[in-house]
């Protein structure tokens, strides 16, 4: 036992050692770099076990999980698992994906059909699609996928579809069923129940992995054909996948993935990619057309291995650093840097130690010897001889060299000078050497501005770019010629394709081709990233690749001249990023040569991380194949469609997705779209959500035009979609003209009841005209009779003053008379002095009365006009009256009586009225002892008559009569005011104002005095 034991350890470090060295010889390498994406619950995916993954003839990659079904554009997952099934966990594919019918279960009889780019239930009557059927009494499952764990029961065998027939398995026997003969016919391959699924396909051959003989036997039509020797495939450390809808069959063996392929009959294994942690992978699916690998994992979602033709150096511990400059190609397949370190598409492969000053200058010179700076002014030139070991220095006169060109035996130099005055920058020098010697200049061209390239023009120009300007200088003539002299241009690069063109890079400006000492600006990319450009290499297909600091771009020189003619032309950049194998997508200029072509068709650009090295005419750029618009979003709700899409006003908004199965760098995606017939009828750049938003329409047919760059040469794919926006009731054709009519009909009615009202307005203009012109009438001779009246009362106004005052004077000259005779007599007696005095008294006390009377009239006069439209009663203006004289009346044993209707009401003047009664009334009251007086009236329609009769001893015919006829000719009769006193005349001028009569009569026993007045008691 102890010796036997380490046989056995021997025994397998042998098989191991011989197992590795027939896989060496036996498997191709696939030697493309890769990186590798996760996609996980959080990043898209439902559900983190992805058990199968296929691509439909459409271009969508599809996968399985245990929460629903996934399509995948390359950009976006949209999860399908809302199915009416008890469960929403799907195992594997089958079918045809050629006839887009591509068939998963749910493990309970209910299958899901993949067509159209969507999936659907099947019923449980459609047999198509059922991966269970019988033959001769037994039951055959469905076998297609390796990956998948079958558990067969007893007497239960698996059935395999082949293009001719059908291979059914079972413990003991294996049937070949032939379409065409319709014939069954045995093969001699012994099946049991642990290698029954030890089966796979590669094309139209059936493949059985016999374990014991470590062979593989290859069946084609159910007879054997062939056997293998394929230690790989019959390891059992090895692991494989196998998918007979895909065509595919890959091996993992120690975490390297290899693929399975059949070529002119020969089996073969081409190693993938070496990947960790691929013990839970379940699927494995290759695209050929992306380069890309995907491998579906039961706990870790979906990884995607995306393969690429850019290599990037790594920096290695050896090297000083990984961030490049300048470079110069270095044998054939290499570059070399300024430090001397020499590289190649697999990174740093020697160094050479030059004693360089910076990483920004390095050339060659006429001889393949290598120029560096090394100090301020001192040019070292690495011998070719001796494999750049050894080195011979130059001593110039100038220092901080920016770029070198040689041409024959002269020596172009730009150097740079820093300034004199400090922090001012640097001046330019060009100087112009004879031969290699560098002693001495032969000419010497300064210049304002640091210089940062030179180029030759031709024979007798040179093309010297700064940091603001861009010259041209003639070597014979010296004549400097500014080529920018309005723009300030940081030149970065200036370079000559193979058809003569000069192309000049700068910072933050694009770059330009130059033509006829003319800068002509190229048009920039989407993002703008062209603008700062550093260098451009022409490939042998025509193509310019154009370094930048955000990523790689490829663009078709054709374009940019034909643009140059036509600046309507659309030219089309293609990027590359760190999704195709750079470490960053900053490329790095500055240097004298910041890009090279390789002897071997490569080429290099230095970048901020490593050197990139890549093939051009092994680059491929991707361009959608297929676009498909099928489906919306409308409020939050998803919409399919096919061709035309129906939307209502009430749609706040609408979001039509633009499906693009693709799976490259999604910046060169490039999608137009535009809504035909509506405000947005321009062409519009789609976003990378790929949709097309519609809001706020208005109703009416529209035509959603949709292209898709599909070619270098801007070849487009286009799409059309209608789109219907049905209007309301109110907005249809037949709504307005119904509403034109109605319209129509309003105006008309409209116009025939304005003319109608302008015609009563007219009418009614007129009435009012006349009866207003009636009212101006009226009021013109209200005003002649107001105008007569006042004359009236002005003159006897005048008349009464007149009077009163020819009254007043006698009274006032006795007066005087008797008060001077009084004061010119000399004996005065008490008797005479008693007379003078009674006579004064009587006098002034007359004089008295007429100017109390003569107010009384004024006041009566200046507002009895204030009280014309006050309503009162005939009754209470005499009780008030009374109440006044009842006193003096009871002194003189006299009764006043008040018989007045205590309902009659007048409007008459209050004043002129109260005024007029105690007139009458004093009178009354002054002549009247031992009797009455006695108040009555009566009212009628027009008037109202008030009486006054008293039993006092009454008054003459003479004044009676005089009163009358004053009363009758008040105007012009002349007042006796000083034989009858003030009282009468002035209740007759009050009556006239109020347009009253009086009647005095003499009763037997004392006076009657009647007033009739007009009752404006109802006005």
């Amino acid at each position: 036992m102890l010796i036997f034991v380490p046989f056995i350890k021997w025994y397998v470090l042998i098989r191991t050692l011989l197992l590795f060295i027939i896989l060496c010889f036996s498997c191709k390498a696939y030697g493309q770099k890769f990186n590798i994406l996760k996609y996980d619950t959080e990043n898209g995916l439902p559900q983190n076990s992805v058990k199968d993954i296929i691509k439909d003839k459409h271009g969508f990659i599809w996968l399985t999980t245990e929460n629903g079904i996934v399509r995948y554009d390359g950009s976006n997952f949209l999860t399908f698992r809302n199915f009416p099934l008890n469960t929403q966990r799907f195992a594997y594919f089958y079918g045809n994906k050629d006839k887009d019918s591509i068939f998963t279960n749910d493990g309970y009889e209910n299958s899901v059909l993949l067509h159209n780019r969507s999936p659907k239930i099947l019923p449980q009557s459609a047999k198509n699609h059922n991966n269970l059927t019988t033959k001769d009494g037994y039951s055959y499952i469905l076998y297609s996928n390796k990956a998948y764990t079958y558990h067969p029961l007893k007497g239960m065998g698996c059935y395999i579809r082949m293009n001719n027939g059908i291979y059914y398995l079972r413990e003991n026997s294996m049937v070949y069923h032939d379409y065409r003969s319709k014939k069954d016919q045995p093969v001699n391959i012994s099946i049991t129940l642990n290698n029954l699924f030890d089966f796979f396909t590669v094309g139209h051959k059936l493949f059985h992995l016999d374990y014991a003989s470590r062979s593989v036997t290859a069946i084609e039509d159910g007879r054997i054909t062939r056997s293998y020797d394929i230690p790989l495939l019959t390891d059992p450390e090895s692991k494989i996948f196998w998918s007979q809808i895909n065509n595919q069959v890959f091996v993992v063996n120690h975490n390297i993935i290899y693929r399975c392929l059949l070529r002119n009959g020969s089996l073969s294994m081409l190693k993938l990619a070496d990947v960790d942690n691929l013990e839970y992978c379940t699927s494995i699916y290759y695209d050929e057309y992306y380069q890309k690998l995907y491998l579906g994992n039961t706990i870790n979602g979906l990884r995607i291995l995306n393969f690429f033709d850019f290599y990037a150096t790594e920096k290695k511990p050896s090297q000083l650093t990984n961030i490049f400059y300048s470079t110069l190609p270095y044998g054939n397949d290499k570059v070399i840097t300024p430090y001397g370190e020499i590289y190649d598409r697999n990174g740093f492969i020697e160094g050479k130690h030059f004693n360089s000053l910076t990483p920004y200058f390095i050339c060659y010179d006429g001889s393949g010897d290598i120029l560096v700076e090394s100090k301020a002014n001192i040019l070292l030139s690495y011998q070719k001889k001796d494999k750049f070991s050894t080195f011979r220095p130059y001593t110039l006169k100038e220092n901080n060299f920016v770029d070198l060109y040689h041409d024959q035996n002269t020596y172009y130099i730009a150097s740079r000078k820093l300034k004199q005055t400090a922090n001012t920058g640097y001046t330019g020098i060009l100087s112009v050497y004879s031969g290699e010697s560098f002693a001495t200049p032969v000419k010497q061209f300064n210049l304002n501005n640091e210089i940062t390239k030179i180029a030759r023009l031709d024979q007798d120009n040179i093309l010297v770019g700064t940091i603001k300007n861009l010259y041209r200088i003639n070597i014979k003539t010296g004549v400097i010629y500014n080529l920018t002299p309005e723009k300030n241009i940081l030149i970065r690069n200036i370079i000559r394709t193979d058809d003569g063109n000069f192309w000049i890079t700068s910072l933050g400006k694009g770059f330009f081709l130059l033509r006829n000492d003319r800068l002509i600006r190229m048009p920039y990319d989407t993002n703008k990233n062209i603008s700062s450009s550093h260098t451009i290499l022409e490939d042998k297909k025509g193509f310019l690749w154009i370094s930048t600091n955000n990523g790689l771009y490829r663009v078709m020189k054709n374009q940019l001249l034909k643009y140059c003619s036509d600046s309507s032309t659309r030219v089309h950049y293609y990027r590359f990023s760190k999704e195709e194998g750079f470490n960053t997508n900053e490329f790095n200029g500055g240097g004298n040569f910041c890009g090279n072509r390789l002897n071997n068709g490569e080429f290099v650009f230095p970048s901020l991380n490593g050197l990139v090295f890549f093939n051009p005419l092994r680059i491929k750029a991707y361009y959608p194949a297929q676009v498909y618009i099928e489906r919306a979003l409308v409020d939050g709700k998803t919409l399919s469609f096919d061709g035309k899409i129906n939307l209502n006003q009430d749609n706040y908004r609408a979001d039509i997705f633009i499906d693009v199965p693709y799976y490259a760098n999604n910046d060169n995606v490039k999608i137009l779209a535009r809504l035909k017939n509506s405000s947005h009828a321009k062409w519009e750049t789609i976003g990378k959500d790929r949709k097309y938003s519609i809001s706020n329409i208005q109703p009416g047919s529209y035509t959603l035009e949709v292209k898709v760059l599909a070619s270098d040469r801007e070849e487009y794919i286009y799409k059309t979609v209608s789109v219907y926006v049905p209007p309301f009731f109110y907005q249809t054709l037949l709504f307005r003209i119904l509403c034109a009519s109605v319209l129509v009909l309003i105006i008309h009615f409209l116009l025939k009841w304005r003319v109608s009202f302008l015609k009563k307005k007219n009418r009614e203009l007129e009435e009012i005209i006349e009866a207003r012109t009636k009212s101006l009438s009226d009021t013109v001779n209200d005003l002649k009779s107001t105008e007569i009246e006042l004359y009236k009362e002005i003159e006897q106004q005048k008349k009464l003053i007149g009077t009163v005052t020819h009254d007043i004077t006698s009274p006032v000259r006795f007066i005087a008379i008797t008060a001077k005779e009084m004061l010119d007599r000399k004996d005065k007696t008490p008797e005479s002095t008693e007379k003078v005095l009674s006579s004064i008294y009587k006098s002034s006390f007359q004089l008295y009365n007429f100017t109390k009377t003569l107010k009384e009239y004024a006041d009566i006069y200046n507002h009895h006009r204030l009280h014309e439209k006050e309503t009162y009663l005939i009754y209470d203006l005499i009780e008030e009256k009374i109440l006044l004289f009842n006193e003096i009346a009871r002194n003189n044993h006299t009764v006043i009586i008040n018989t007045i209707d205590q309902t009659i009401s007048t409007t008459i003047s209050k004043n002129i009225f109260s005024a007029i009664i105690h007139n009458l009334l004093d009178n009354s009251v002054k002549f009247t002892r031992n009797g009455s007086i006695t108040f009555s009236c009566v009212s009628g329609d027009d008037s109202v008559s008030l009486s006054i009769v008293d039993t006092g001893s009454g008054m003459d015919e003479s004044k009676i009569k005089y009163y009358m006829k004053l009363q009758e000719n008040i105007d012009h009769e002349k007042l006796l005011l000083q034989k009858y006193g003030l009282g009468l005349h002035l209740v007759l001028q009050l009556l006239q104002m109020i347009e009253g009569k009086i009647i005095f009569r003499k009763n037997t026993i004392g006076t009657a005095c009647i007033i009739t007045v007009k009752n404006k008691r109802d006005e």
